[in-house]
């Protein structure tokens, strides 16, 4: 599994859920095993032991009562099973007498010397010990003239063998009873986390304002999604009451301050003052109303019914390239455009045209005199570009964060707007699908890449 699909893999509920449920299972597996093997390791060792211990017995009372060729049959049909050896051997340390099953090798000569260290113990009864994957059970007889070792030997392979057979069953169990449980847990958590599933696509398609009125509702929910999908929809609800508030109070606003600006400015061109003071009060007033008129537009934005249409951003660019020329003519700014033919977009045309006259209303504003305005427009797959750039004053690394902040203004910004401008057209932008990037540097220019 690469890191991709492992990251993917945890950080999804389903996929934790099976991760635990595969280690917790593998534990209890391991530590079962463990405890198995080892219950079967000694049950078997003692088993063995408890076989030779009898099988050294009967060949030390055959060594003692019997000689030459009836005792040697004797000791012979002792070796009654797979990987059995017995030996017997002289005081000086010489095989008298040594047979085994087939499968058993000959007695070394470490084994050997592992034989009389054992019987130097003078114990009568057998001494246990391992030696070169050979069980050996000893004790000292009388041979001859002297005394000497006699042993039975039992092959540990076996012990072995049987516990690989066991480790390949529970390996088998693993693969053919674990690993499909698993799979059918996989896709019965799919099923069971299927509502939790939908409340997170539902929540995730809530992305504005207009949207708040949506509520999440999923089927066969368990108690505590029925909690959760409550506790969502009691949260909306709220939100589109908040949002619903701000909208009639920005309304109500706009609308109760539009008659007395009008009338201010009515009284204002018939007073008796200078023509200088007039044209600046008259200014100031005119500033005013159009930020009532934004603020207006805002309050609308989330609930105005919008006209979507299919039409081509290439002579909205175009359009926007000769308003941005003739807005700049007196500052002598350059405009300079790089826009791709036949671009069609589907969206409210006269929306999408504010959002995109405001940055470049804000380009002409903040642009240096002699300054250049480039406007770019191109469709790359399944997404049109559009860059905006000025080589304006730019903005600062502090107020670079608030640009699209409601009513906020640049600490350097020439001619001080309402404040709204980049506000509205990220809201319109966004409501389109799209997304809008803006990069700054202080005396250097500004970009704004738009991707819809």
């Amino acid at each position: 599994m690469n890191n991709k699909l492992w990251t993917k893999t945890i950080s999804t509920f389903r996929g934790r859920l099976v991760l635990w449920y595969l280690t917790s299972v593998g534990l209890i597996i391991l530590l079962f095993f463990i405890a198995v093997s080892g219950l079967f390791w000694a049950t078997f060792q003692n088993q063995i032991d408890h076989h030779i211990h009898i099988v050294v017995n009967e060949a030390y009372q055959i060594v003692q009562s019997y000689h030459g060729q009836e005792r040697d049959t004797l000791i012979k049909n002792l070796v009654s099973a797979q990987g059995m050896t017995v030996i017997v051997l002289s005081p000086d340390g010489a095989p008298i007498l040594e047979t085994n099953s087939p499968d058993v090798a000959l007695i070394t000569e470490h084994q050997l010397q592992k034989l009389l260290t054992s019987s130097s113990l003078h114990s009568s009864t057998p001494t246990h010990f391992t030696e070169s994957n050979i069980r050996f059970a000893a004790r000292p007889v009388q041979v001859n003239a002297g005394k000497g070792v006699v042993a039975v030997g039992y092959s540990t392979r076996i012990l072995y063998a049987t516990f690989y057979k066991m480790l390949g069953i529970a390996i088998a169990v693993i693969i053919f009873l674990v690993f499909p449980i698993t799979f059918l847990g996989y896709r019965s958590l799919k099923k069971q986390l299927h509502p939790l599933e939908s409340i997170a696509d539902q929540a995730k398609s809530i992305t504005d304002t207009s949207s708040l009125s949506q509520r999440i509702n999923i089927t066969s929910a368990t108690q505590e999604l029925n909690t959760i999908q409550e506790a969502l929809n009691t949260m909306l609800k709220r939100l589109e009451k908040i949002f619903k508030s701000e909208r009639e109070f920005f309304s109500d606003a706009a609308h109760t301050l539009k008659t007395p600006l009008a009338v201010l400015r009515s009284q204002l061109e018939n007073t008796a003052i200078t023509q200088k003071l007039r044209g600046e009060l008259i200014k100031t007033v005119d500033t005013t109303n159009d930020t009532i008129q934004d603020l207006l537009f805002l309050s609308q934005l989330g609930r105005i019914s919008q006209s979507i249409e299919v039409f081509s951003l290439s002579t909205v660019m175009a359009n926007l390239s000769e308003l941005a020329m003739t807005l700049g003519e007196d500052s002598r700014i350059k405009v300079v455009s790089d826009i791709q033919s036949d671009v069609q977009f589907k969206a409210d045309k006269k929306l999408l045209q504010r959002a995109l006259s405001n940055i470049v209303h804000n380009a002409i504003v903040h642009n240096q005199s002699g300054g250049t305005i480039s406007l770019n427009l191109i469709k790359k797959s399944k997404h049109i570009i559009i860059v905006i750039q000025d080589t304006g004053i730019g903005i600062s690394e502090r107020d670079l964060p608030k640009v699209f902040t409601r009513f906020f203004r640049g600490s350097n910004a020439k001619n001080q707007g309402s404040g709204l401008g980049l506000a509205i057209s990220k809201i319109v932008i966004e409501n389109c699908g799209g997304k809008m990037i803006l990069e700054s540097k202080i005396n250097e220019g500004t970009t704004v890449t738009i991707t819809l």
